[in-house]
């Protein structure tokens, strides 16, 4: 699935809001959207979810990660996790496995997310308050 779906705009309202810790969001919803392979596509579809349904999971799982992300870095929890409640919330007609399989793939595109954000300059963990300039790339 096309990730460029998922639009930066969906994690700010403001121009404040507009940090790298936000940033981190839109990059992980894009790789959540980018995970979903054609089979899961074409399951889902079955199920009346649309792609426009998938790109606004992703965006709400995402957001969704912001509290265990500030939870990891205050030390107040030592790994995060990632809930088949979210997604059986979010998605209520869909059964275990599929839940299971959607579950797969967040935590996939979250560990293809941490290996890119290793070697990137960026720093949107450490200076997740500070302004991300990329929302305000024209090309997006």
């Amino acid at each position: 699935m096309n990730s460029a779906l998922v639009k930066p705009t969906a994690f700010y309202r403001q121009a404040t809001e507009k940090t790298k810790l936000n940033w981190f969001c839109y990059e992980y919803a894009a790789e959540v959207v980018s995970c979903v392979d054609a089979d899961l596509r074409k399951r889902l579809n079955r199920k009346s979810i649309s792609d426009q349904r998938i790109v606004e999971f992703a965006v709400y799982f995402a957001q969704h990660m912001k509290k265990p992300i500030l939870a990891k870095l205050a030390g107040e929890v030592a790994e995060i996790h990632m809930s088949h409640k979210d997604i059986a919330g979010f998605f209520p007609n869909l059964d275990d496995k599929q839940v299971d399989r959607l579950l797969t793939l967040v935590a996939k595109a979250w560990d293809s997310l941490l290996e890119v954000c290793s070697v990137c300059p960026g720093r949107c963990i450490s200076e997740r308050d500070q302004p991300a300039p990329a929302f305000d790339d024209p090309n997006l």
